[in-house]
């Protein structure tokens, strides 16, 4: 059997309606059967790249790469282009530090000192890139940069109902799942504001588990790289605020694996 699931970017229940329409469309171009499964906090991520028979599933750059140095060679089917300019037309994100509107900071390193709250260990956008941009700001640093460092928050929403609730005081999120909350549920983030944004890094990508057939992978991914030129297909992406998907650049993704490098060499294995 093969199953999906749109976890990573299921911001808000029209989000996910618009991700499932767009698959479901892709998945009858290509001829093949996929159930969508419910996976969502506190159970792991990393659980459901797991799962065998998994087609056309988002997974997190840092972990595909980490997969693929481990030699658990994960099929890279497509990447996102979102729509929205400041991408630039490239499948790639970044993450935002947050804070409240009544934060009495105007850069990054005014927060020092402060309550950080940070989601999970193995995700790129809530660890692994945050803790890229820390590790320079801890150089030389005896004491840790902030007062407290709570976690794990589990999902980004999480975080914001952390942040709302004057649990932590800053934490940074996937700009592109905030940008999807920003477009579906304006509302989710009224109060807070963005204080700082980490380096634009390859985004988390569709991807099949080792054992989906590899004719299968490949027909689904020219469905989906194929599907802007299509009317019908271009109505879907608009909905789910895609420009198009296109093939995967693997190797793009190493970065990540060499930031988790640099910060444990740094000596600054934990955002502290």
């Amino acid at each position: 059997m093969l199953i999906t699931s749109t976890r990573l970017y299921d911001a808000t229940p029209s989000a996910r309606d618009a991700w499932t329409a767009l698959l479901n469309a892709a998945y009858l171009q290509a001829g093949l059967r996929v159930e969508f499964i419910a996976h969502a906090w506190p159970t792991p991520v990393g659980e459901l790249w797991e799962r065998p028979g998994l087609c056309g599933a988002f997974m997190c750059g840092w972990p595909f790469a980490q997969a693929l140095r481990a030699g658990r060679n994960f099929q890279a089917v497509a990447s996102v282009v979102p729509d929205w300019p400041e991408y630039g037309g490239l499948a790639r994100y970044r993450s935002e530090f947050l804070v409240r509107d009544d934060a009495p900071w105007a850069t990054l390193e005014d927060a020092f000192g402060s309550r950080y709250g940070w989601m999970v260990r193995d995700s790129q956008s809530g660890w692994n890139a945050p803790r890229g941009v820390l590790k320079d700001h801890a150089a030389g640093r005896a004491a840790g940069l902030f007062s407290e460092s709570k976690g794990p928050y589990g999902n980004p929403r999480g975080l914001i109902r952390a942040l709302r609730q004057r649990e932590i005081d800053l934490t940074a999120i996937d700009g592109w799942y905030l940008d999807l909350l920003r477009a579906h549920d304006p509302p989710a983030l009224s109060g807070l504001r963005t204080l700082a944004h980490t380096p634009w890094t390859p985004n988390p990508l569709l991807v099949c588990s080792p054992d989906v057939d590899r004719h299968a992978a490949a027909a689904l991914a020219e469905a989906l790289t194929g599907m802007h030129r299509d009317p019908a297909g271009a109505a879907l992406l608009r909905r789910a605020h895609v420009e198009r998907f296109i093939p995967p650049d693997v190797d793009a993704y190493r970065v990540t694996l060499d930031a988790a490098d640099q910060a444990l060499r740094a000596g600054y294995p934990e955002i502290r």
